[in-house]
């Protein structure tokens, strides 16, 4: 499969790390001080020494130089805690760990100012950018795009202090968002959003119980349980179909009509859509060497068509509760009315983690075929890409900046965050749960497409709201035809694609 040794080097070193962990995960100490207990009982999160033979950073350390950030508030969880107090989350306590340790290890100071994200942030920071005012934009997903188009960020690449070949970057990141030996924005671990707008599969344990859900399994594909399924690839949109076949109950006694307060085999809403695009391996836009270019998967019409036909059966089957935005199903999943909740993994921090007896696990989202390489999800919009400014004073510093501070985050938020959505079973060391996180974090999928979204204009819209729109609106009105897609907007999308192309390879090494 996929990744397969390297995901299960991580997964042995990582289950030594979250071994450590008791009913509370506090900060860690400096890299070269022990451990030490916390002032509510927690352990400390040590870094793993196993993850890096050689660093980037080793001998670099600044003389107090200040780096400044310029960044948007996140609406799920903060990038940044200035002020430390016994009061934080534990994931906040280790967000202001993460910055603390970051600025001691560098010799550094860090100011950072936050804004709404939008048109006003993106005018701002480019304005800002022109007078020198700040070294790093810490921007929402699609902003991070729209400052590159205009010159505002340097590209990454050029910058001796930033391996991309760390675990802590996102691991998709380098392949799918570089154009032209460029990398100008960059995310990971270093984004505390990132993980939580992952889509994946959320499993009502005691449900897979009662339904015999592993005996149907065994049944069907000769594996043991659900974990098995996933680990040998056939966690496949067929498999999620017929595992659902036939749940359904009258829960809320509403003489056999099918209402909100039902039993259901899967739960699901409106945004969670576009993973069922890329869960089949496809993309909007792709790169080579000569920059980017329309997917052939999007104007495939038969390709797609079949997609849509096989997505509906499953949304429509009488066996999945579709709603058009996340309160219900989050709050049906909790309720333990779904076997299956496809959902941002935020969903188990916002909800899930605070349920008492609810027995529950997390699995990636499925892919469309066995033969599909890997499984791939596109994350909801709702994360940070951190960019290096051109009018940066300091800019070297900042590249460290980001460096040393997705390491500290790879071993301290991450590990918080994976805890935070499961409970003591992450904290109990359990194999099955820390790698089928780690499989959830290998999915992320990172399309250009989405992210350069709003280049994608047309007739005063956004082609995609778009393209990925016009996607989502198919299933969301039951609908299999895409002929008509590719017939009315396949030469206006090459188009802007080649403009882009322009702007792209227009901007310095």
């Amino acid at each position: 499969m996929k990744k397969q040794t390297k995901l299960w080097v991580r997964v042995l070193s990582l289950a030594l790390v979250v071994l450590m962990l008791g009913s509370m995960l506090l900060a860690c100490k400096k890299k070269d001080e022990n451990p030490a207990d916390t002032t509510n009982g927690g352990d400390v999160v040590n870094p793993d020494a196993n993850a890096e033979k050689k660093n980037v950073l080793d001998g670099v350390r600044y003389n107090g130089e200040t780096v400044r950030v310029y960044g948007w508030i996140p609406a799920n969880i903060a990038e940044q805690v200035q002020e430390f107090n016994a009061q934080l989350g534990v994931v906040e306590q280790n967000i202001y760990q993460r910055l603390d340790e970051t600025k001691n290890q560098l010799n550094i100071k860090v100011v950072w100012k936050e804004e709404k994200n939008g048109a006003k942030f993106i005018q701002a920071a480019d304005t800002a950018n022109q007078t020198g005012d700040y070294d790093i934009y810490a921007c929402y997903s699609t902003d991070a795009a729209s400052l590159t188009v205009r010159g505002v960020a340097k590209n990454l690449l050029s910058f001796d202090t930033m391996d991309f070949n760390h675990s802590g970057w996102a691991g998709n990141l380098l392949d799918q968002a570089t154009m032209f030996n460029k990398l100008f924005f960059c995310t990971g671990d270093i984004s505390t959003n990132l993980i939580f707008m992952t889509p994946c599969v959320f499993v009502n344990m005691d449900m897979v119980e009662t339904w015999h859900i592993n005996e149907k399994i065994q049944s069907l594909y000769g594996e043991d349980n659900l974990y098995d399924l996933v680990r040998e690839g056939k966690w496949t949109y067929d498999a999620m179909y017929k595992l659902i076949d036939g749940i359904w109950q009258d829960t809320d006694s509403s003489n056999g009509t099918r209402t909100d307060g039902d039993t259901y085999g899967l739960g699901t809403y409106k945004s969670l859509l576009p993973s069922f695009y890329s869960g089949a391996g496809y993309t909007f836009l792709e790169t080579d060497e000569e920059g980017i270019y329309l997917s052939e998967d999007y104007v495939d019409v038969d390709a797609m068509d079949s997609l849509l036909k096989d997505v509906n059966s499953i949304l429509r089957g009488g066996y999945c509760l579709y709603k058009d935005s996340y309160s219900v199903p989050r709050v049906s999943f909790a309720a333990g009315l779904h076997l299956f909740s496809l959902a941002p993994a935020s969903h188990a921090y916002m909800t899930h983690y605070h349920t008492n007896d609810l027995e529950y696990s997390a699995i990636p989202s499925p892919k469309y075929k066995e033969e599909t390489e890997g499984y791939s999800t596109h994350h909801l919009m709702n994360y940070t890409s951190y960019i290096v400014a051109t009018g940066s004073v300091h800019p070297e510093i900042a590249a460290s900046f980001l460096q040393c501070m997705t390491e500290w985050s790879y071993d301290t938020t991450r590990i918080a965050i994976f805890e935070n959505t499961m409970k003591a079973r992450f904290a109990q060391g359990d194999s099955d749960i820390v790698q089928m996180w780690e499989m959830i974090v290998d999915s992320q999928s990172f399309d250009l497409g989405r992210i350069y979204q709003s280049q994608f204009g047309l007739n005063g819209e956004s082609i995609t709201n778009s393209y990925m729109g016009m996607f989502t609106i198919k299933l969301h009105d039951g609908r299999t035809d895409w002929a008509n897609i590719v017939d009315s907007y396949e030469d206006d999308m090459k188009r802007i694609v080649t403009d882009l192309n322009e702007k792209l390879k227009a901007l310095p090494d």
